[in-house]
């Protein structure tokens, strides 16, 4: 017999149990099974295995449960399952040891158990495991939008307060931390949130408009693209010293995205001082060695003071009005949007760079020397590093040069950088209307 709580929200008890329920199929076959039932000691190290390969998950936000549903076959082997939260989205997973298969499920609330919840997966994936391991799990989660924030709307045919109702369940989730680090009532901290004319006007552009389908969780790495994208980018002088080229800018900007993404913790939050020392120094370089001050030349001076200005100010919302757990959401929300959708930093940026390469070549577009001649194969290996790559490579992969108005598009314009769109559907309030 099954774990009754299989498929529902995981308890929160310690990650490496199993809870082992062998069928009666198993039992009835014993001797003659071809898989032999696995020990206890087995069990524990499938479940171990099994966390190590769902780390990038983890990383990312998802809440691994704390006891594994379990079953065994005689001829498939061992089975490990549960359903892996993040907020209200969910994923189901399937582990078959023996069979050397991860499986990836689109939730399914078919008890209605979970009202508020939403799947994070259409369709189911595969992914063999027993020779790549945790980097084949991080690349199909990562082209999934997995290892992203969320991107999730109401129905449309939702009642109006099936509406109010999730947007003011987003408010309470974005602060509710806040309220606790504070120790104050939630609408205490609302009403010092809203009273502080800066942060409110913020919120309404990056959490109300721009972000407004982000889904309030901490992602470590999609809050780095938020420091990055408004401590930096935006609100500074950055955008009004803008570098010669595109090009460059991006390499500043992956600089910065990967000086963020090492001073970000999703349990202690944002070290704001450490990010801010490092972009402050005068040795601070892009790949090639070429100092950032000396690249702006006579506007480093306005860029290094509206920049520290801006980390400064988010230090002090962070540690006197928000808490680190309601500063790295927003955070989160804010590397979300479509200021960053074509950044490096993100889980899908390898899947988008295929996407382009791909495109390039059914146009009969020719790859950018001297992956002419190494091939398309390489040049995607490269991009996993896009700074270190040529300029004239970064800048193809920008925009594809030669493109006419219905061929293919680089990072700049491609519709491949648009992130999966989720759905919370309450139909149930829907058909009760009708």
């Amino acid at each position: 017999m099954l774990d009754p709580r299989a498929g529902l929200h995981p308890a929160h008890t310690p990650a490496s149990a199993v809870s082992s329920h062998p069928t009666e199929a198993a039992a009835a076959d014993g001797a003659a099974a071809a898989v032999p039932p696995p020990s206890g000691c087995d069990w524990e190290n499938y479940a171990t295995r099994l966390e190590e390969l769902l780390s990038a998950l983890e990383w990312a936000g998802f809440d691994l449960p704390q006891e594994w549903a379990s079953d065994f076959d005689p001829q498939e082997g061992a089975l490990l399952y549960a359903t892996l939260w993040r907020g209200d989205g969910g994923v189901d997973v399937q582990y078959s040891p023996h069979q050397g298969m991860l499986v990836l499920q689109p939730f399914d609330d078919v008890m209605g158990v979970w009202p508020e919840s939403y799947s994070l997966l259409e369709d189911s994936i595969e992914i063999p495991v027993a020779a790549s391991g945790e980097q084949a799990v991080t690349a199909v989660a990562g082209e999934a939008g997995l290892l992203d924030a969320a991107h999730v709307l109401v129905a449309d045919a939702a009642p109006p307060e099936a509406k109010r109702g999730f947007a003011l369940r987003r408010v309470r989730r974005i602060f509710q931390p806040a309220a606790a680090f504070r120790q104050l009532p939630l609408a205490d901290v609302l009403r010092e949130v809203t009273e502080s004319e800066w942060l409110s006007a913020h919120l309404d552009w990056v959490v109300g408009m721009a972000g407004r389908d982000v889904a309030p969780d901490i992602v470590p790495d999609a809050a780095a693209l938020g420091v990055a994208a408004w401590c930096w980018r935006n609100n500074t002088a950055v955008e009004d010293h803008h570098l010669d080229t595109d090009v460059l800018m991006a390499r500043v900007n992956i600089a910065v995205t990967h000086i963020t993404q090492q001073h970000i913790c999703p349990v202690e939050g944002i070290d704001w001082d450490s990010i801010k020392d490092a972009l402050m120094d005068p040795q601070w370089a892009v790949a090639d060695g070429t100092t950032v001050h000396s690249l702006f030349g006579p506007g480093w001076a306005e860029v290094a003071a509206t920049v520290t200005a801006e980390f400064d100010r988010w230090r002090q919302l962070d540690h006197e009005v928000l808490g680190p757990q309601s500063t790295l959401i927003l955070m989160s929300i804010g590397g979300s949007t479509s200021y960053t959708d074509s950044w490096w930093g993100q889980g899908r940026w390898r899947s988008i760079c295929r996407r382009i390469i791909d495109d390039a070549a059914a146009a009969s577009l020719l790859l950018p020397p001297p992956y002419d001649q190494r091939g398309p194969d390489a040049l995607l290996a490269d991009l996993d590093a896009p700074d270190q790559i040529p300029a004239p490579v970064l800048g193809w992969l920008i925009d594809l040069p030669g493109a006419g108005d219905h061929e293919p598009r680089g990072l700049r314009m491609h519709h491949v950088t648009r992130p999966p769109q989720h759905c919370w559907d309450p139909y149930w309030l829907t058909d009760s209307n009708t």
